[in-house]
């Protein structure tokens, strides 16, 4: 990106990006709240009814819930709110589509049951077929915990056209760890990310609780409040929070609460909201990165290829010059903390900053492909 012929791929990337996170200030854009992958008994391996999972995120400040019920869809009409319900929180229509060979999917905001009996020995063509039935039915697709099971590698998700969301972060107890640490032979959802993004994708990471368990606490339960996504929308309504996150336009999150993300063709800067996110990491309800030995406070690291840190600055606030040599930057900031047995982390994972031409190239693949 030294000359003239390449400065408008920079610039088309770089007005995306601030029209998805910069501004703050702006009056008519709010954060959000939200899970996007929860269950009910209608499951049969969950122990509350979706009236007490919709009331559960209600209680506790959440702005928007998606009841992802395996292979079942639960009208969010039939679904009964406190009485005095909040009128900033709402339930998005979802199912979590559970598909042959442990490839599961969350479909946002259909209007109906998803079918998911397609079989296959491609994971890649599971995939697909979750993610175009979704499309087709009007809504948008997120492919669930790629490490359950080590059911999907990063080569069975590379072929797949559309895909643009997945889940990063799980807070069941069976994948939480596999955002840092998997098996030998295995490698992290961050990597998975990195590499995908190495590679020329367009793909932003959603954190999500996968909650089952309402009427007993522990950490070898699948528990909910130790995932979700900060949405940036003009409204709170399915239509738009849905549109958002499609964008990019949110956040993802273990705890740590950011207060600012700017993103201009030059710089790249984040801070914490340390109150709030001290808050958070004070719930009993969180579940952070268990670590023997650790420095604690804050540290805000800027990644970029092949998941290099380009910068780290320990505090609350920090910013990078964007320039040549980094196709795309991401923001990975923790919060580590001295805990009983040791050090305990929790994080916030912005979405990438692409200084190639990737998303033009992109949106016009996604044209080519769904016919609109």
């Amino acid at each position: 990106m030294n000359n003239s012929k390449n400065k408008p791929a920079l610039l088309v990337a770089t007005y995306l990006v601030v029209f998805a996170f910069s501004a703050y200030a702006k009056d008519k854009d709010n954060w959000y709240k939200g899970n996007t992958h929860a269950h009910t008994t209608l499951c049969g391996h969950a122990d509350s009814s979706p009236d007490a999972v919709a009331k559960w995120y209600h209680d506790h400040g959440y702005n928007f819930l998606i009841l992802s019920e395996h292979n079942i869809f639960i009208d969010p009409a039939t679904v009964k709110l406190p009485e005095k319900a909040r009128e900033d929180f709402i339930l998005i229509p979802g199912e979590e589509i559970t598909g042959h060979r442990h490839v599961h999917s969350t479909a946002i905001n259909i209007p109906e049951l998803i079918d998911w009996t397609f079989k296959s020995e491609s994971v890649t063509a599971i995939i697909q077929n979750h993610l175009d039935n979704t499309k087709a039915a009007g809504g948008e697709h997120i492919l669930n915990h790629p490490t359950y099971r080590y059911a999907v590698t990063t080569e069975d998700m590379k072929p797949v056209k559309g895909l643009h969301l997945f889940e990063l972060h799980n807070g069941h107890p069976n994948t939480v760890r596999h955002t840092h640490e998997v098996d030998e032979g295995y490698v992290t959802t961050e990597d998975m990310w990195d590499d995908m993004l190495t590679s020329g994708l367009v793909v932003y990471g959603v954190s999500s609780d996968d909650t089952h368990t309402l009427k007993e606490w522990d950490t070898e339960a699948s528990n909910p409040g130790r995932g979700w996504i900060m949405v940036r929308s003009g409204k709170l309504t399915p239509e738009s929070i849905t549109k958002e996150i499609r964008s990019g336009n949110f956040y993802a999150t273990s705890g740590v609460i950011l207060s600012r993300i700017d993103i201009s063709e030059e710089q790249y800067s984040v801070e914490v909201d340390r109150r709030t996110t001290l808050k958070e990491s004070g719930s009993p309800y969180i579940l952070g990165r268990k670590l023997p030995e650790a420095a604690g406070g804050f540290m805000i690291e800027f990644i970029g290829p092949e998941g290099n840190t380009v910068k780290h600055v320990h505090g609350t606030r920090g910013s990078l010059s964007l320039g040549p040599g980094n196709a795309y930057i991401r923001c990975r900031v923790s919060y580590t903390r001295r805990s009983t047995n040791g050090f305990e982390q929790f994080f916030a994972w912005t979405q990438p900053a692409f200084t190639d031409d990737r998303l033009a190239r992109v949106e016009a693949e996604d044209r080519n492909y769904f016919g609109k």
